[in-house]
């Protein structure tokens, strides 16, 4: 079963799609322009009306992980939720997170220890906005023999084996060797059209698409139960939604050393919301940090009635 480093993750692994997690309004960049492009690290000329929506969209994921997996809702926190577009031509840069075509094989949690769930809303739907862009999970394939034999080769494998030992032996006794050209007779070039590395990298793999249509969503387990990627994009521009959260607890001490701690009244809660969300105010960027590590601790304080705080 799972197990997280450090965390109060159940045992239990699993994938999740939901076809419409959001209404079209909801996922619109039309209603929403910022969500083309949104992290909580700059909010100073960010609708209100968008903050609250983005907030709303991670909450729900949050609630549905806890529903999904059997969790006290009090035990997850977001670790990290961003919005970001992924445009056909561009490459990567930085991680996940960064403007790219295309987001190679991985596992959240090897990401970030602190990844334990993990979820994709999407704001763009594939065949109308962009081409390309599947998100895939990568298994292995039970019907897959992956026992493989390396001593054994072809005849002609063989035979440029021997040729390359004899041609060793040689050089070894003093003798000149052939001209390059003559060492690689036989050795074929990969068309460069070819997928033969595409044919290796997932062989013995079973692959499970998923085609993105705006407010859907895909929630998961973060481990290595759910390696995933995403293909390239060939037109066009893909908008996302990644969300990553934990199960590690936060110490008591980390709240007594904020200048308000825990919020203890509806009007506290209130205060949070201006403080950490709201106030629209230009940031140096150690400050913006410190406001954001303060916001995902107390967000379960900041999204829940005063009567489910522990």
């Amino acid at each position: 079963g799972r197990k997280c480093e450090d965390g109060d993750c159940c045992d239990t692994c699993s994938r999740n799609v939901f076809p419409t997690f959001a209404t079209k309004d909801e996922s619109s960049l039309e209603i929403f322009p910022e969500l083309s492009a949104l992290t909580f690290n700059d909010l100073e000329k960010v609708s209100a009306a968008t903050i609250v929506q983005f907030v709303r969209l991670v909450e729900r994921v949050r609630r549905t992980i806890a529903y999904e997996y059997g969790l006290p809702l009090s035990t997850i926190l977001p670790l990290q939720a961003y919005s970001r577009k992924y445009v056909a031509g561009t490459t990567q840069k930085g991680g996940g997170g960064g403007e790219g075509d295309f987001v190679t094989l991985h596992t959240d949690e090897a990401t970030h220890s602190g990844y334990h769930y993990s979820s994709v809303l999407y704001l763009s739907t594939q065949g109308e906005d962009f081409e390309g862009g599947s998100f895939i999970f990568n298994d292995p394939d039970p019907d897959e023999d992956q026992i493989v034999d390396e001593t054994v080769g072809t005849e002609e494998e063989e035979e440029d084996l021997e040729r390359v030992a004899a041609m060793l032996e040689a050089w070894k006794r003093g003798e000149e060797l052939p001209e390059s050209d003559e060492i690689m007779l036989g050795v074929e070039e990969p068309d460069e059209d070819s997928s033969w590395q595409e044919d290796i990298r997932n062989a013995g793999r079973l692959l499970k698409p998923f085609v993105p249509t705006k407010g859907a969503a895909v929630i998961f387990s973060s481990g290595w139960e759910n390696m995933h990627e995403v293909e390239k994009i060939t037109a066009g521009v893909r908008y996302a939604v990644p969300c990553f959260f934990t199960t590690c607890k936060v110490e008591e001490g980390h709240y007594k050393q904020m200048n308000v701690g825990k919020p203890k009244t509806d009007e506290c809660i209130a205060d949070d919301w201006l403080h950490l969300l709201l106030a629209h105010r230009k940031e140096e960027p150690m400050e913006s940090v410190g406001r954001v590590k303060e916001l995902l601790m107390k967000w379960h304080y900041l999204c829940t009635p005063l009567s489910e705080h522990y």
